[in-house]
């Protein structure tokens, strides 16, 4: 059994001075309760309006080691995530990205192309290859933020929280076009933008990859 610390998540909602809201909270001990607050993001369904209260909560927690939501149980009244140490997830969690992956694939013919990175994925869950973080989902962003795109173990991926004015499709797209991996679900998303990617937001991904300064300079340049 994965054992690991709970972090509960309220909806509250408007009052006459404060917008809809959902409060997270985690008793460390009976002296100190961590908490976060997070306005209700509308254009999001409630799973992930929680999940994103949780891992507000799980980042100010600030433990030893990294954390990872890995289940959500609920009752009437609120939402009850578990924490474990992203070592004890990693390896299950990305052979079954793999597993997700090559079945998507294969229902879209099995290209050699579509079969990379279920293969790249596999390799990474098994140790014979150094693991890369491949984007697997996004969260609404916190403070004015916009996107923040995930990894297979819904970790934020470092430089990849974009700005307000972005939408899914776009950070996406921006970090397809900067040669992210994108799961089958992410890249569909990515592809309902209307138009290029933000030549920033491409910029910004792209120095989240360590690409050539030149190419990066050329698009924050075109933003």
């Amino acid at each position: 059994m994965l054992t690991g610390p709970a972090i509960t998540t309220r909806f509250c909602g408007p009052t006459d001075h404060r917008p809809a809201r959902v409060i997270a909270t985690h008793k460390r001990d009976s002296q100190q309760t961590i908490r976060a607050t997070v306005e209700w993001n509308h254009a999001a369904d409630a799973e992930a309006n929680h999940r994103t209260a949780a891992l507000a909560c799980l980042a100010r927690c600030a433990f030893s080691q990294p954390m990872a939501l890995v289940a959500r149980a609920h009752d009437h009244d609120c939402y009850v995530w578990v924490a474990v140490g992203v070592w004890q997830t990693e390896p299950a969690t990305l052979a079954l990205a793999a597993c997700s992956e090559l079945i998507a694939a294969l229902s879209g013919g099995g290209s050699a192309e579509s079969l990379a990175l279920p293969l790249a994925l596999a390799r990474q869950a098994t140790g014979a290859a150094p693991i890369h973080p491949t984007v697997a989902g996004w969260a609404s962003g916190l403070n004015g933020h916009g996107p923040v795109l995930l990894d297979c173990l819904s970790q934020p991926i470092e430089g990849l929280t974009f700005a307000g004015h972005l939408s899914p499709s776009g950070a996406l797209a921006a970090a397809q076009a900067a040669g992210w991996p994108l799961t089958a679900a992410m890249a569909h998303t990515a592809g309902r933008l209307q138009g290029e990617p933000d030549p920033a937001a491409v910029a910004q991904a792209l120095a989240a990859r360590g690409g050539c300064p030149a190419v990066i300079s050329t698009l924050r340049g075109a933003a």
